[in-house]
């Protein structure tokens, strides 16, 4: 497998087929990224320096997209004006690694502009540091509804509106009319009615509008006349009484329709012509029931937004040759931006699109006032992913803490974002951390979609500027495959704040696709012996055991696991009401799975076992001292786990924090927890943290090295003796 490089400008064509045919496999043919777009767009306007970077795997061409140099190992996709969006024809990012290998001289980061996330490889295999930042807001509009239900779902302002102008163009003209173009032949006098209609505007004024004896023009009409040999492309026209009044160019395949164009004639504005035709070209592809996608490909305003249904954030990525690179490249950053005045109180760290209003509250029942029905985030498999959990938290361990916040963002009907947050300081260092402590076992932003992590970094720079300009972020622990946890790595580079990742615990846990039966067969024989043995013994000394669900009783068993805790190994709790107040929330939402194993009557052990949806945590786990000999934990774990396999069919059950040997006996598989920590180098004390911790990494590396450095040497002078 490996990248080839060419110059685009003249290869192109060359490699037509094998670009459509992976336009083909990967995107249903995006008319974007059609080479009867991209051959144009590179003839027109490309400056000889761009590339086209061909992948191969054994053989056959497996990825392909143009790029272009920006000076200092740094580069580009080649994204004329002309073109909404880019085309990275490849299946897999990990490919990228290769790539910066593989282009001339030293790369060391590459930026990929306008990405469509629904048409482009999955970023987040990509391993290497990235930034994403938003580049527009596109809308679209299904086609799987009648365009009378449709139009019924719009805004009534946009509805009235739009009969407004018609009446107003039938009273004061006629009955608007709509015509189309779609021959080979009609395209270039299309183009050229387009060119004389957007010459006369405000374009034309400012030497942007398309002409037929322009560039831009020649490139229209060339493009549409490609799509137009295979019936692919329209040139839609309304016409007030005798006069062209708006004119929009579309390209199109089976799946889609896109806008490439718009414009309209300024002197009849008082119609809205071009909402008008807006209105027919719609009306017209509804009512046709092609079940093709309209796409705007726009960076949409609230008044276009109210003619979609649905939309999408377009991104920029920028993707590193390593973390150290992305830090450095961080680092410059804001000190440029410092130096330079342009950001020189941190108060917009980042350009980071439309102004987003940000709120906080400092209570959940703060924010359900805010934000009506929380709904949205209760619990289902993890009790931690909900407000369930932070009220809990809150309530018994922080309760006076005047630093807890729930950061949202404002100006929605609906909230898709709350981030549980700790403002705390010690001696002179500000910082903003998750809301959590040892209690935690994962913890996460409340996010309702994936792709509302775009909205964090709003969110983020709020906090600290709330904390007078925080030192330090830190969330810990977290999944580091989630797309939390690269969200906010990706979120904090946007502020431009340094985040580095760190270890905090393994996590063992059991995948469950068998019955209790089949559990056993895969777990080793002296397990298998133990739980037969000791099972046995604990039923003829009288031992019984017990799984408490709901309400029903949880009082007494709260009672029973005190008395096992107290009697047990275990650190007494610092925060005593914390653990009965959430075994009593989880009695009430069903989530409770609570064993008991009592010996004559007697609570000799305890578990707290968390159920949701789909999957088991092991909470808290003690037993009575005095009654180890019994082994009444590996009784009442045996007792659990099958109720959970068995009852609740659950497909993965959970030991939640650490390492210990235990567990492993029982779980099959291992994962990590990893934390964030991030520095703010806008301020001295920032600063000083940073280096710091780039000190301790540097100086644990070097140390590492030296210890394998000397024992290779050991290992090679045992040989030689």
């Amino acid at each position: 497998m490996s990248w080839e490089i060419y110059p685009a400008k003249t290869i192109f064509p060359t490699y037509a087929d094998d670009w459509d045919r992976l336009n083909a496999e990967l995107y249903d043919s995006h008319p974007y990224f059609d080479s009867r777009f991209v051959g144009p767009l590179l003839n027109f306007f490309a400056s000889g320096k761009e590339k086209l970077c061909i992948h191969r795997s054994n053989g056959v061409i497996s990825g392909a997209l143009i790029l272009q140099p920006d000076g200092m190992g740094r580069w580009s996709t080649y994204r004329p004006s002309q073109v909404q969006v880019t085309a990275l024809l490849f299946g897999d990012a990990r490919l990228l690694d290769s790539l910066l290998k593989s282009l001339p001289g030293f790369a060391w980061t590459i930026e990929f502009y306008a990405v469509d996330p629904r048409y482009s490889p999955d970023f987040s295999r990509f391993k290497p540091a990235q930034i994403v930042s938003p580049h527009a807001y596109t809308i679209g509009i299904h086609p799987d509804i009648r365009f009378a239900d449709y139009w019924n779902t719009r805004s009534k302002n946009l509805r009235a509106n739009v009969r407004r102008y018609f009446n107003r163009s039938e009273k004061e003209s006629t009955t608007p009319l709509l015509s189309k173009s779609v021959t080979t032949a009609d395209m270039s006098i299309g183009v050229a009615r387009f060119g004389e209609l957007e010459t006369a505007g405000w374009k034309g004024a400012a030497g942007t509008a398309v002409s037929i004896d322009n560039e831009q023009g020649l490139f229209y009409s060339e493009i549409l006349s490609r799509f137009a040999l295979s019936e692919q492309a329209t040139v839609y026209e309304l016409s007030i009484g005798a006069q062209l009044a708006a004119s929009r160019l579309v390209i199109a395949n089976d799946k889609m329709v896109v806008i490439l164009k718009t414009t309209y004639d300024e002197s009849l504005a008082r119609f809205a012509p071009g909402r008008l035709l807006l209105y027919r070209i719609i009306e017209e592809e509804l009512a046709s029931q092609s079940g093709r996608t309209i796409e705007f490909y726009t960076n949409a305003t609230s008044d276009q937004a109210e003619w979609a249904n649905f939309g999408c954030t377009i991104q920029n990525i920028q993707i590193f040759k390593s973390d150290s690179y992305v830090a450095a490249f961080s680092i410059l950053k804001v000190l440029w931006q410092v130096l330079s005045g342009v950001d020189r109180k941190g108060a917009n760290p980042a350009s980071i699109g439309e102004p987003v209003a940000v709120k906080n509250c400092s209570r959940i029942d703060g924010l359900a006032a805010e934000l009506g029905d929380l709904q949205q985030f209760s619990a289902r498999d993890n009790i931690e992913v909900s407000v369930d959990w932070f009220e809990l938290l809150q309530n018994n361990v922080y309760p006076n803490d005047s630093g807890v916040r729930y950061y949202f963002v404002a100006g929605r009907s609906i909230s898709s974002t709350i981030i549980p947050l700790r403002l705390t300081t010690e001696g002179r260092i500000r910082t903003v951390e998750a809301l959590g402590n040892y209690y935690t076992s994962l913890y996460t932003p409340l996010l309702i979609n994936d792709s509302d992590l775009l909205t964090v970094r709003h969110v983020l720079a709020s906090a600290s500027r709330d904390h007078g300009g925080a030192h330090v972020m830190r969330f810990a622990p977290m999944d580091p495959e989630s797309p939390a946890f690269n969200g906010l790595v990706n979120e904090l580079r946007a502020i431009g704040w340094i985040p580095f990742r760190f270890f905090c615990f393994g996590n063992w846990f059991l995948t469950v696709d068998f019955n209790w039966e089949g559990y056993l067969k895969k777990r080793s024989a002296n397990l298998r012996s133990s739980i037969k043995r000791r099972n046995k013994d604990f039923a003829a000394q009288g031992g019984t055991l017990e799984v408490v669900t709901n309400a029903d009783g949880v009082e007494q068993a709260i009672l029973d696991f005190q008395e096992v805790y107290t009697a047990s190994w275990k650190i007494p709790e610092p925060y005593p009401d914390f653990v009965p107040s959430l075994i009593r929330r989880l009695s009430a939402i069903g989530m409770l799975r609570l064993g008991i194993a009592r010996l004559q009557g007697r609570p000799i052990a305890a578990q707290l076992w968390i159920v949701g949806q789909d999957k088991a945590s092991i909470y808290k786990v003690a037993y009575h001292k005095a009654f180890a000999a019994l082994s009444p934990g590996t009784v009442l774990t045996s007792y659990l786990l099958k109720h959970v396999i068995e009852q609740d069919n659950v497909k993965e059950v959970d030991f939640l924090i650490g390492d210990d040997e235990y567990k492993k006996i029982w779980m099959s598989d291992r994962r990590e927890r990893w934390g964030i920590v991030a520095y703010n180098p806008r301020t001295a004390i920032g600063c000083l943290l940073l280096i710091k911790e780039i000190a301790g990494r540097v100086t644990k590396l070097a140390g590492k090295k030296l210890k394998e450095i000397i024992l290779k040497k050991k290992y090679l002078g045992s040989r030689a003796s």
